[in-house]
C-alpha cells in the first residue's frame, strides 16, 4: 500500500511530509509526495512571457531538452510552448524540493506532479495509489475565512474515501 502525502510548496521543511514518512515506516508502505500545480497558475505559465507566474519559477529553457533525473525529456521550450508535461514536471520538481529539505535520507520518497484543482488531483492520486492514508496540512481559519476562501483541507477531509491525517502548521 502506499502513504500519500499532500504538499503546496509553501513550507520546507515539511511537517506533513515528516509524519508521511512516519507512516510509510511504521506500516512499511511506500511514501508518495504529491504537488499540484492549480490550473489557473499552469494557464499563467502557458500565456506568461516572463519568466515567472503565480509564485512559481519558470523552468529555464536549457532544462526543456535535458532528461532530469525522473526519465522524463520534452522538447524545445521555444516551439512546443509549456505544455501539461511541463507543468508535471515542473510540480514533481516543487515535490521533490520539499522532501530534499525535510528528509535526510529522501531517495526512498517517491516524488509525483500533477496539474489541475488540487483537491480533485489529490483525491484521484489516493484513489488511484489505493493510500492507505492520505496526509495534508492545514492551517487554522476563522469560520468567516473558510466561507469567504473556502478550505482545500475541508474539502479533502469531507471527500476522501481513505483516512485523512491533517497536520496542522504552527
Amino acid at each position: 500500500m502506499t502513504i500519500l502525502t499532500a504538499v503546496d510548496g509553501e513550507a520546507i521543511p515539511s511537517r506533513p511530509v515528516e509524519k508521511g514518512r512516519e507512516l510509510a515506516e511504521a506500516f512499511g508502505d511506500d511514501h508518495v509526495v504529491l504537488h499540484v500545480m492549480p490550473q489557473d497558475v499552469f494557464d499563467g505559465f502557458r500565456e506568461s512571457t516572463g519568466t515567472t507566474a503565480g509564485g512559481y519559477s519558470l523552468p529555464s529553457a536549457a532544462s526543456y531538452g535535458d532528461s532530469g533525473s525522473d526519465g522524463v525529456r520534452s522538447g524545445d521550450a521555444s516551439s512546443d510552448g509549456y505544455s501539461v508535461e511541463d507543468g508535471e514536471r515542473h510540480a514533481r520538481s516543487v515535490a521533490r524540493d520539499v522532501v530534499r529539505g525535510t528528509l535526510d535520507d529522501w531517495e526512498d520518497a517517491v516524488v509525483q506532479g500533477r496539474v489541475g484543482e488540487p483537491v480533485e488531483e489529490i483525491l484521484a492520486e489516493a484513489d488511484r495509489r489505493h493510500a492507505r492514508y492520505l496526509v495534508i496540512g492545514g492551517r487554522k481559519r476563522s469560520p468567516t475565512g473558510k466561507a469567504l476562501f473556502g478550505s482545500s483541507t475541508q474539502s479533502i477531509l469531507l471527500s476522501a474515501d481513505q483516512p485523512v491525517v491533517t497536520v496542522m502548521s504552527e
